[in-house]
């Protein structure tokens, strides 16, 4: 996640345009822009928002990737990111217990996301990585 403000920083200077243009054609608020530009962390659903923009992927954005492979967001869905997080458990043959220990989150996630709390994009990336997918696997 260290790499987000450095590509974001570079999907703004691609665009050539203000920070003011840019918030205004994205949705997403010049101070939003700028918090994550100074190393805050956007919600998913913000970070949506910036992927379709500039039509990058989530991956991308987040610095897992070097391919901008473009992206069609829409609304984080809760419950397909725990059938998808769940399957991708199954096949690697670990428990969300166990898992939760080795990537060092809270067991509890599960049971809050059950009940419609999204998760971080911290989560979403440490999870992408731990399981060895992207996290359009997670989210799509």
């Amino acid at each position: 996640m260290e790499k987000l403000n450095d590509v974001l920083k570079d999907l703004i200077i691609e665009k050539d345009l203000s920070l003011r243009t840019i918030a205004k054609e994205s949705d997403v608020s010049s101070n939003q822009y700028s918090k994550y530009l100074r190393q805050s962390i956007p919600s998913i659903n913000v970070a949506m928002k910036i992927c379709n923009y500039f039509e990058c992927s989530l991956d991308y954005l987040c610095g897992l990737t070097l391919n901008k492979t473009k992206s069609n967001y829409t609304n984080f869905d809760v419950n397909k990111f725990i059938e998808n997080y769940e399957k991708l458990l199954s096949k690697n043959h670990i428990s969300h217990y166990k898992f939760a220990k080795e990537m060092n989150i809270s067991e509890s996630c599960l049971r809050h996301w059950k009940y419609g709390k999204s998760p971080t994009l911290n989560i979403v990336c440490k999870i992408a990585v731990g399981l060895s997918t992207t996290i359009n696997n997670l989210i799509i």
